[in-house]
């Protein structure tokens, strides 16, 4: 699946996969407070590396569906972090990189905490803030 963009030059296709590393770059420059997990809430790494790891992809879900792009983005916390400032950041870090290629702000961002980190164990939550931009 790609983004297509059209104009007066022509047609610019985006592959989602794209898209979706440049999120997950963002995420973990965030990886103080935020970690990186699956929909289930397993945590993807506990110490980021260098580059991208396949394994990143499944903490983020690009769709579109009928015109409407929608972004979901797997996290869990880290104790003591502020869930709402984090999340106002990503959005807006999604609508950056969003802006960057030149492409319409996605219909809605969603950002589902699935537990918070204290020390070594996971508490679990389903948590989900979403901002929509339809």
């Amino acid at each position: 699946m790609s983004v297509i963009l059209r104009n007066d030059f022509g047609a610019v296709a985006v592959n989602k996969g794209v898209i979706e590393k440049m999120i997950i770059k963002d995420v973990l420059t965030m990886s103080d407070e935020i970690l990186l997990c699956n929909k289930k809430g397993k945590i993807i790494k506990d110490k980021p590396t260098p580059f991208i790891d396949p394994d990143y992809f499944d903490a983020v879900e690009v769709s579109d569906k009928k015109g409407i792009v929608k972004v979901v983005i797997y996290v869990i916390l880290e104790k003591g972090s502020n869930l709402t400032a984090l999340a106002q950041k990503v959005f807006e870090m999604v609508e950056a990189d969003y802006a960057l290629l030149r492409l319409d702000k996605p219909g809605s961002i969603c950002l589902r905490m699935r537990g918070v980190k204290d020390t070594d164990e996971i508490i679990k939550r389903s948590v989900e803030v979403v901002r929509n931009n339809v």
